[in-house]
C-alpha cells in the first residue's frame, strides 16, 4: 500500500535524525501518511437516508405505478418461458425443430420460467421483479456518487435520475430492461468502490448477468468495464500523488476489471456454445431479423438517440455538468460518465435505435449520465445554484411523461425515427402501447377460447395473440420467431426500427394457414372494421362481407362470455382462410 510504503519511509527519515532535532513539521509529515493509509482503509458508506434519496426511491415507485404496462414483445418472453416451464423446451411453436431463438434475453426468460413453474401470474411478477431492479438501480446510483461527493450533491443527482420517464415507464413493461440496467451498472459500481477494495466477486456475477440478460450485453459490458478502468486509473493517479517515491501498478488497478471482463467472456462463451448446439445459430434470430448496417440504419440511429436529447431536457443537462465539471473534477466520474456515453450511443446509433417508448435502447447509459451529472453538481461551490439545477432538472424530467414538452414539437420532429408512422410524443406511444397491449390481451384470451390445436395464424403483432392460446400455430410477419421460408426480407422503403424488414406473403402460400386474422367487435356490427374492399352494404345498411371476400375468407363469429371478463355485447371475429 503506497500510503504505508511512504510510512515506513519517514519513519526511517525521522529515526536518523538527531535526538531533539524533530519538530512540528516533522510531526505533520509524519502523521500525513496516517492519514492517507486512514483513508485508504475506509470502506464505502451507503448512501445516507436523506429526503433526496429517500424521494427518489418514492419517485420510482410512484412513476412505476403510473407508467405501469405491458409491451406486446415481452409476450414473446412469456410463451418461451411458458414451454420451457411445462417440458417443452424453449419453443416458439410446439414441436418445431430445430427451434428458433426468438428471443434476445436468455436470463430473463429463464426467470419468467421460473414464475410460470411456479404458477405465479408472469404478467405480474415480470413487473413486480423489473421494480425491484429499478429501486436497486436507483439506490446503486446513489450510493456510487455518495462515495465520492457530498449528499446535496447525491441527493440531486439521484432524484434528477428518478424522475427520467425511461426509469419511471421501463420499471414496468415486463421486460429485461431494468434487470439488464441494474447488471451493466451494478458491475460498473462494485469495480469503482471509493475509499476501500472494490468488490470483484459482485462485479463478475453482474458481468455475467449482463451478457446473458441481452443479446448485445457484451456491448454494454464493454463500455461499463472501459469506463470503470478509467476511473481506476484516475484514482491510482490521484493516490500516487501522496507517495512520490512509487507508482501504483497498472496491472493492479486494473486488474479487478480484468477479472470481470474475464468473467463475462467465459459465460458468454459457454452460452454461445450452448446457443449453437440447442439452435443451431450463433446469433439469436432476433439480431439476424432486425440489425442490418447501412447509411439508412446509421441515420436512423442517429435521430433516434437525437429525440433523448430533444424530449427529456435533463439528458443534455447531465451531459453539460459532465463537461463543465472535467477540469475540476473531484469525483473522478464526470470523464467515465462521458466515456460511457459516447460509446454507447455510438452504439445505438450504429445499429438503427428501436422503436419502443422512451427510448428504451438507450435506457442503460442513464444512470452514467446521472453520474456525470452529479460531479457537476459537487464541482459547485453555491449550494442555492446546486438546488436550482436539480429543481430544473426534476422539472424537465418528469414534463415528458405527462407530455408537457419545452422543445417545440417542430424541432422534435427533425429527430422522427419511426418512419413507417406519423410522428407521436414518446408519451404518445406510451399511451398508444397501452390501449393495444389491452385489446390485444383481450383478443389472445378470445383465441385461447375458440382456437384448437394445430390451427394456425400469420400476424405482425405476436406477442399476445401468441401467448394465450398455447397450442395456437403462430408465424410472425416480421420473422422473429421464423426460419426458411419465412424469412424476412430487405424492406423497399423507410420503416420501423426493428419492424421495417417483413416476409414476402407469398411465403406463406404454402403452408396451410387457418386464419388471417381476429378482431373483437360489436356484436351488432360485426364487419364494419374489415377493410374497406371486403365489404358492402344491404337494403338497411348493415355493413357484410362482399363476394369477393367470400370466396377467399370465412367469416366467423365466436360469443364471448361476460363472466370470463369479456366486455358485454362483443363478439370474437376469426377470419379463417378458405
Amino acid at each position: 500500500m503506497p500510503a504505508a510504503r511512504q510510512l515506513a519511509r519517514q519513519l526511517a527519515r525521522h529515526g536518523s535524525r538527531p535526538a531533539g532535532g524533530a519538530s512540528r513539521e516533522d510531526a505533520c509529515l509524519l502523521l500525513a501518511p496516517l492519514r492517507s493509509l486512514g483513508k485508504s482503509m475506509t470502506p464505502p458508506r451507503a448512501p445516507r437516508w436523506t429526503a433526496g434519496v429517500a424521494a427518489a426511491l418514492a419517485l420510482v415507485l410512484a412513476l412505476a405505478w403510473r407508467f405501469n404496462f405491458l409491451v406486446d414483445d415481452a409476450f414473446i418472453s412469456f410463451r418461451y418461458a411458458r414451454h420451457l416451464a411445462q417440458g417443452h423446451g424453449l419453443v416458439w411453436n410446439l414441436g418445431e425443430n430445430p427451434p428458433v431463438e426468438g428471443f434476445s434475453n436468455f436470463l430473463w426468460v429463464l426467470l419468467c420460467a421460473g414464475f410460470e413453474a411456479l404458477g405465479a401470474d408472469v404478467l405480474v411478477w415480470s413487473r413486480v421483479a423489473s421494480v425491484v431492479c429499478a429501486l436497486a438501480l436507483t439506490w446503486l446510483v446513489a450510493r456510487c456518487v455518495s462515495a465520492r461527493a457530498d449528499d446535496t450533491s447525491t441527493s440531486w443527482s439521484t432524484l434528477m435520475f428518478a424522475c427520467l420517464p425511461s426509469i419511471g415507464v421501463w420499471a414496468t413493461g415486463g421486460l429485461e430492461t431494468m434487470a439488464f440496467c441494474l447488471a451493466v451498472f451494478g458491475c460498473f459500481e462494485a469495480l469503482v468502490r471509493h475509499g476501500a477494495a472494490c468488490a470483484p466477486v459482485r462485479a463478475a456475477l453482474f458481468a455475467a448477468a449482463a451478457v446473458l440478460l441481452r443479446a448485445d450485453g457484451f456491448v454494454w459490458l464493454a463500455c461499463a468495464l472501459a469506463s470503470a478502468a478509467l476511473v481506476r486509473a484516475l484514482d491510482a493517479r490521484a493516490e500516487s500523488t501522496h507517495d512520490t517515491g512509487s507508482q501504483p501498478s497498472a496491472w493492479l488497478a486494473l486488474r479487478p476489471v480484468f477479472a470481470a471482463a474475464g468473467a463475462g467472456a467465459l459465460v458468454l462463451g459457454a452460452y454461445l456454445a450452448w446457443r449453437h448446439s440447442y439452435f443451431g445459430e450463433w446469433g439469436p434470430n432476433t439480431a439476424r431479423v432486425k440489425v442490418h448496417l447501412g447509411a439508412l440504419a446509421l441515420e436512423r440511429g442517429s435521430k433516434y438517440v437525437a429525440s433523448l436529447s430533444l424530449s427529456v431536457l435533463t439528458v443534455p443537462l447531465f451531459l453539460a455538468l459532465a463537461v463543465w465539471a472535467l477540469r475540476r473534477d473531484t469525483t473522478r466520474l464526470a470523464a467515465p460518465a462521458l466515456l460511457f456515453i459516447a460509446a454507447s450511443w455510438s452504439y445505438v446509433a450504429l445499429v438503427g435505435g428501436d422503436w419502443m417508448m422512451m427510448h428504451r435502447m438507450l435506457a442503460p447509459s442513464l444512470a452514467f449520465a446521472a453520474l456525470g451529472g452529479a460531479a457537476g453538481l459537487a464541482a459547485l461551490n453555491s449550494a442555492r445554484v446546486r438546488a436550482g439545477i436539480g429543481v430544473l432538472g426534476c422539472a424537465l424530467a418528469l414534463a415528458p411523461g405527462f407530455d408537457v414538452h419545452a422543445t417545440p414539437r417542430a424541432l422534435r420532429e427533425l429527430a422522427h425515427f419511426r418512419w413507417s408512422q406519423e410522428y407521436r410524443s414518446e408519451h404518445a406511444m406510451w399511451r398508444k402501447g397501452v390501449d393495444d397491449i389491452e385489446e390485444w390481451i383481450a383478443i389472445g384470451r378470445a383465441l385461447a377460447l375458440h382456437t384448437r390445436p394445430g390451427e394456425s395464424m400469420a400476424l405482425g403483432n405476436i406477442g399476445a395473440f401468441g401467448y394465450f392460446p398455447e397450442n395456437l400455430v403462430v408465424h410472425d410477419q416480421h420473422g422473429l420467431t421464423n426460419k426458411a421460408p419465412l424469412v424476412a426480407a430487405q424492406p423497399d422503403g423507410r420503416g420501423m426500427p426493428g419492424h421495417d424488414f417483413k416476409v414476402d406473403p407469398a411465403a406463406f402460400a404454402g403452408l396451410d394457414i387457418t386464419y388471417l386474422n381476429a378482431r373483437i367487435v360489436a356484436a351488432d356490427q360485426p364487419y364494419a372494421e374489415i377493410p374497406e374492399n371486403w365489404r358492402e352494404s344491404d337494403a338497411a345498411g348493415r355493413v357484410r362481407p362482399n363476394a369477393k371476400a367470400l370466396e377467399r375468407f370465412e367469416f366467423l363469429e365466436k360469443p364471448l362470455p361476460p363472466e370470463q371478463g369479456f366486455a358485454p355485447g362483443r363478439v370474437l371475429l376469426l377470419i379463417r382462410v378458405r
